[in-house]
């Protein structure tokens, strides 16, 4: 890099910011530096990158910065209540600690009406990594100054906001799931997600599910039921309609409290139909299923917005990228009709930010 300066005529410094695209480096000098750098057969040294980032994990609060974590759920207790939620909050917490940073929820929809005024507080307190926390569809209308920041979506919301994302595998969790139904014996196995799940997630569970219908008998092959959350108070009964209608012997969905109407059919057929929670709670993982291991979502995002600011990739990107993260298959277990689910006080319904009774 020494070799790099003497000849652009600049400090190492201004050669160590160019290379990393500073936007405090005029494009014309960071051009010409990275030329003569690219003529001279410069590389950077992957062992410095490592040990800057050890020392910023040893060096404690004292030189902390800030990342925000962005969520527009309602309040805390949504928060608290959502496994998903819950879960993504702590681990990216977690994740921020361990790189050296402190990272602080910032809630749009609560404590800022508008985008303009979370924006005013980031820039005044000096924030530049930005991380979305698996916005719900209750507000997307998130216009920040993107130019001043780092930015990572967890999950895929909001869709018009082209940042990369970071999001569970959820096409490769249906196939999963589905391959253990069959290795367990059962060959019609049905798919209930909501129609606004499939809008926001690009079809992935149901992309999973007709690929994974390619191992089954044509007459195993059950259509997939995609339902309308509008009138909540219908949700069970199109449900209950498709299940008496296509006779599934497993039923999955991301919606966990959908297994007591697995278990309520079981009940009239007189055979179980074993539920399969493709995004289990604490409640759910009893059955077994997928967890869509929130947990390494978190912390990729976190590593992500790191990343682009040690290598000020400021704004939208022109090809935003989507990092898929594989779930984690939860051993089934024995189901019984004479083992009703147990009763949970309220499911939090995804995507939407409020709870369904089960």
């Amino acid at each position: 890099m020494k070799d790099v300066a003497q000849r652009a005529g600049v400090h190492q410094t201004t050669v160590s910011l160019a290379l990393r695209g500073h936007p405090s480096i005029p494009e014309c000098t960071r051009e010409r530096i990275r030329n003569i750098a690219d003529q001279m057969g410069y590389r950077p040294d992957p062992s410095l990158r490592a040990l800057h980032v050890y020392r910023r994990q040893i060096k404690g609060s004292t030189s902390e910065q800030t990342l925000a974590y962005i969520t527009n759920l309602r309040n805390d207790q949504n928060l608290r209540d959502s496994h998903v939620h819950a879960q993504l909050a702590k681990s990216a917490r977690e994740r921020a600690e361990e790189l050296g940073y402190k990272l602080e929820t910032f809630w749009y929809g609560r404590d800022y009406q508008t985008s303009q005024s979370l924006d005013r507080v980031l820039k005044a307190r000096g924030i530049r990594g930005v991380i979305l926390g698996a916005f719900v569809v209750l507000r997307t209308d998130l216009d920040l100054d993107w130019n001043a920041y780092c930015g990572v979506k967890i999950d895929l919301l909001p869709i018009e906001l082209c940042l990369d994302a970071i999001l569970s595998n959820q096409m490769f969790a249906v196939r999963m799931a589905m391959r253990h139904l069959r290795e367990s014996g059962l060959r019609r196995m049905g798919l209930a997600v909501a129609q606004h799940d499939e809008l926001h997630n690009r079809n992935l569970f149901t992309a999973g599910y007709m690929i994974g219908q390619r191992h089954l008998d044509p007459d195993d092959r059950i259509p997939p039921l995609v339902f309308d959350t509008h009138e909540p108070g219908r949700i069970y009964e199109q449900i209950h309609d498709w299940a008496q209608r296509y006779r599934p012997d497993a039923i999955m969905s991301n919606w966990n409290s959908l297994d007591r109407i697995a278990w309520q059919y079981g009940r009239e057929r007189g055979q179980p139909c074993r539920f399969v929670p493709l995004d289990a709670n604490e409640r759910t993982r009893r059955y077994g299923g997928i967890d869509q291991n929130h947990v390494e979502v978190a912390r990729r995002a976190v590593d992500l917005v790191e990343s682009q600011m040690s290598t000020f990739r400021h704004g939208i990107p022109k090809s935003p990228g989507m990092t898929l993260v594989d779930p984690i298959w939860i051993p089934f277990r024995p189901i019984s009709l004479d083992d009703p689910p147990p009763i949970a006080q309220s499911e939090f319904i995804p995507g939407h930010g409020h709870h369904v009774m089960a």
